[in-house]
Order: structure tokens, then C-alpha cells, then sequence
């Protein structure tokens, strides 16, 4: 609405100036170019600072899987220019064939621990016109729900790490490299660790031994993937 108040004074003050002879003339065009310079400050420092318009913040809260598929949970980032900017690389469903990238502009991202589930808190911040009043006189090219800024907060339990792309493709060729190995470690440390078991109890009945077995399967898969990730971390 702005936009036609200002169209008009601009014309009124232009044909009232021209043929302006009388002094109440001059007056009226005096008039109409204040009211087009006041409107067109207000258009100004609408687009500018916002004026008329407020903060709202939106949140949303979703889960999170392992952004690759490595049988263990990792969130995934790729560093960006000289490292301190990061873009995250996330998932929200085992289905999800690539995982999503959190943007760059006005974005931050954050990692924090939880003793929940993994989820991905996102506040994202709006410009919006405090009332309608505001609203009728400056939503300017629709730009009401204007973004503003956006803050994604990684909650991730304990047993869940980060790595940059980099650092998960050389864990993903160290992984099929030892392959074979970790195969062999794996069933003699279950092997030991049920003869021990056994020895300790020996009436243990086999939907016992059965649990543990995978218990211990759990324990060194847990074990090994901890050293390869220090060690690709150290590389």
C-alpha cells in the first residue's frame, strides 16, 4: 500500500510544482513531497532494519540415523574453506539413500551430547510483521516470514561419532583392508570370552550362551570400529 501512497505523492507533487502559480499551490506540492520522501524512507528502513517487523523463532525437532551406512553411528561434516565453517551431512531415515546437507548462509551448526536419542534440533528465526496493520502498509514483494538465521543442534548420545568426509573414506578402506582379520579376531574373542563364561558356569544353558555369544560380538565390533576410528583420526 506504501508503494501507491508513494507513486502518488511522487505524481501530485510533480504536476502541482509545475503549475503551481498561487502560494497555497506551492504549499500542496511542498505537501506531497514531504509525504513522498517520508513514505520513501519508510520503504527504506522496512527493507533496511525492518521496520514494522519482529522476530519469531520456529523449532523443530527430528531424529536422526548414521549418515552412512557402516553398521556403526556416525554424523558425518565436510569442512569448509579454511575449516572453521562446517556444513553436517545428516539423515532422518534408514531409507534415505544420500543424506542431507545443512546450509551455509546465516546457518550454524552445533554438536552436543545427550543421554536421549539422536535428533537434530533446528531454530530457525523469521522476520514477520508485528501486526496487520504493519503488514497492509509494507509487506512488500510478499516478504513477510522473511528468513533470518538458522541454528541446528546435533544432540548425540555416547556411542556416537563425528568424522569429516575425508576421515569416513579412509575408514570405509580401512575397514574392507582388515575385513578379513577383524573376521578372524572376532570369533576368537567370542570363542574366549564364552570358554571363560562357561568355565564360571558351566550348566549355562544355550539361550544363554546364544545371548552372549552376541554380546560379546557387539563388545568387540565395538572395541575394533573405537580403534579404527582413533586411528584414522590420527592420520
Amino acid at each position: 500500500m506504501i508503494i501507491g501512497i508513494l507513486i502518488i505523492s511522487l505524481v501530485a507533487f510533480a504536476l502541482i510544482n509545475v503549475f503551481a502559480k498561487k502560494a497555497w499551490q506551492t504549499v500542496l506540492s511542498l505537501i506531497f513531497g514531504a509525504v513522498f520522501v517520508g513514505a520513501l524512507g519508510l520503504i527504506v528502513a522496512n527493507i533496511s532494519n525492518h521496520f514494522g517487523m519482529e522476530r519469531v523463532t520456529e523449532t523443530t525437532t527430528k531424529k536422526i540415523v548414521s549418515s552412512a551406512d557402516s553398521g556403526a553411528n556416525l554424523l558425518l561434516y565436510k569442512e569448509l574453506g579454511d575449516g572453521t565453517e562446517k556444513i553436517y551431512l545428516y539423515k532422518t531415515k534408514e531409507s534415505q539413500k544420500k543424506p542431507t546437507a545443512t546450509g551455509t548462509d546465516n546457518v550454524t551448526n552445533k554438536v552436543e551430547s545427550t543421554t536421549g536419542a539422536a535428533e537434530k534440533v533446528t531454530k530457525t528465526t523469521y522476520w514477520v510483521y508485528k501486526n496487520d496493520h504493519y503488514k497492509f502498509w509494507f509487506n512488500i514483494a510478499d516478504n513477510n516470514h522473511e528468513f533470518d538465521k538458522r541454528v541446528n543442534t546435533f544432540k548425540l548420545p555416547k556411542d556416537w561419532i563425528t568424522l569429516n568426509t575425508d576421515q569416513a573414506e579412509k575408514l570405509a578402506k580401512l575397514s574392507k583392508e582388515r575385513q578379513s582379520t577383524m573376521e578372524s579376531e572376532a570369533k576368537a574373542y567370542v570363542q574366549d570370552g564364552l570358554k571363560q563364561a562357561m568355565m564360571e558356569n558351566p550348566q549355562m544353558s544355550q539361550s544363554e550362551q546364544e545371548a552372549l555369544i552376541k554380546k560379546l560380538t557387539a563388545a568387540y565390533q565395538q572395541e575394533a570400529f573405537t580403534k579404527l576410528i582413533q586411528e584414522v583420526k590420527e592420520k
